[in-house]
């Protein structure tokens, strides 16, 4: 929201949140299951965390996967001590994707982690291991949900409007998760065609029941407290105002997948960290995304990525630099013009 990036109310919680710099995004789900393929076919097209969409899946066949969800290897320690060696300040994990499976416990809906078969509540697990390991948590919930009966019909470009229905259901969902999880310093929306007054209504729930929180720019209609880059995407120049990019090791998928080529070890260390220097650098929070796999392991080449990026910055720590008022102006598409110019 433009007109509240610097009202004093919010100068705390702005500062606190840039003075995080660096954090661990998470996307975790039953799409970890499939590992990019679908009865044995790779899946090319898209994310993989969207292969029921882009997969030709019947969504009776992905839904089954819920009882397969057992993820033994799963640990939120491990991930948490992860983040700190890698010198992340927060991690943010993604609640729900599209496919609107949660990984919390949820009364709306009995298609939850509690509810599969490893009957364990992920949030509230990565809560816990990131209070005791000093770390701040954050979480994305997607506006739109594959599952939901009254956010039907769905199109293929994730931009849907919210029925009435469907918008309750997603409130309901976001006050469970900003009431049960303790202190939440990020809220990251995503996708949707939400209305102003949607994007208002969950602005005003998430300051009422976390007073500190900040909203990313993908609420829509100005209601964010900082803006979102487009993935894996940097402004040409500084920015004053609030800002973050999210990224990913590997640049076609965010969810795991099997079959993803990982190669030149050193190349993705040095991009990596040149990013995320070119990012705080210029005012901005850089969010690295990394996918376990189906049973809940890390992948090993994004652990040592992760690891070397750490001692990297230990050899040069982030560092922000003096940064002028930026003059632009963010459209309700979550573009941001500087002097009429996209960056």
């Amino acid at each position: 929201m433009k007109k509240e990036w610097y009202c004093e109310n919010r100068k705390k919680a702005i500062e606190e949140w840039k003075d995080l710099k660096y954090g661990m995004f998470i996307h975790f789900g039953l799409y970890s299951l499939c590992g990019g393929y679908w009865k044995g076919e790779k899946v090319t097209r898209g994310y993989s965390e969207q292969i029921l969409s882009h997969g030709n899946v019947a969504f009776c066949d992905y839904e089954a996967l819920k009882e397969e969800f057992s993820i033994e290897h799963f640990n939120a320690d491990e991930i948490a001590l992860l983040a700190k060696e890698a010198k992340m300040s927060y991690i943010v994990l993604v609640t729900k994707h599209h496919d609107g499976f949660c990984l919390f416990n949820t009364k709306t809906t009995s298609y939850n982690s509690v509810n599969s078969a490893c009957k364990r509540d992920i949030v509230k697990e990565m809560s816990q291991a990131c209070q005791r390991h000093g770390l701040k948590l954050g979480l994305y919930f997607s506006w739109i949900d594959w599952h939901c009966v009254d956010a039907l019909p769905i199109s293929s470009h994730n931009s849907d409007k919210i029925p009435p229905l469907h918008m309750k259901y997603n409130l309901t969902q976001i006050e469970e998760l900003l009431t049960g999880y303790g202190d939440i310093c990020e809220l990251w929306m995503d996708m949707g065609n939400p209305t102003p007054e949607q994007s208002s209504q969950v602005r005003e729930l998430a300051l009422r029941l976390q007073p500190n929180i900040m909203i990313n720019g993908r609420v829509w209609n100005d209601m964010g407290d900082f803006l979102t880059m487009g993935d894996n995407q940097f402004p040409d120049c500084a920015l004053s105002l609030p800002w973050q990019t999210p990224a990913t090791i590997y640049h076609e998928t965010w969810g795991y997948r099997e079959w993803q080529e990982r190669t030149d070890f050193e190349e993705k260390v040095e991009t990596i960290n040149k990013g995320l220097h070119y990012v705080v650098e210029n005012g901005g929070n850089y969010l690295l995304n990394i996918g376990p796999k189906g049973d809940g392991s890390l992948v090993d080449f994004e652990v040592e990525v992760l690891k070397a990026v750490g001692k990297e910055i230990e050899n040069a720590p982030l560092e922000r630099k003096p940064i002028e008022a930026t003059p632009l102006v963010v459209d309700n598409a979550n573009f941001t013009l500087l002097n009429g110019e996209k960056v």
